[in-house]
């Protein structure tokens, strides 16, 4: 096996890896941000603690960029969209392009 062929195939898994981490990340997210529309659940029971703790740390890099319009927060849409912004960029990129 060549070093080429061994760089493009680790290149390739390294980017399906971060693929689908990226989307199962996404989907927590567009999960959190759905649990907000029903007023009765309670966010401090399991899964839905999991879930708050798991999405924080990156939405709180959000809530300060974009202020409250009419009390609604627009930041886990702001967070949503950079993801899938990155998630087109690592599709853009191929082997071809890197060798």
């Amino acid at each position: 096996m060549d070093s080429s062929s061994f760089f493009g195939s680790t290149f390739l898994i390294l980017q399906e890896s971060l693929l689908t981490f990226f989307k199962f990340y996404n989907l927590l997210i567009t999960l959190r941000l759905t649990m907000t529309w029903f007023p009765n659940f309670n966010p401090f029971v399991q899964p839905f603690y999991l879930l708050a703790r798991l999405t924080d740390p990156y939405l709180r890099l959000f809530r300060g960029l974009v202020p409250a319009i009419f009390g609604i927060d627009f930041s886990p849409v702001i967070a949503i969209l950079w993801i899938q912004c990155l998630i087109e960029i690592i599709n853009e990129l191929s082997v071809d392009q890197i060798l």
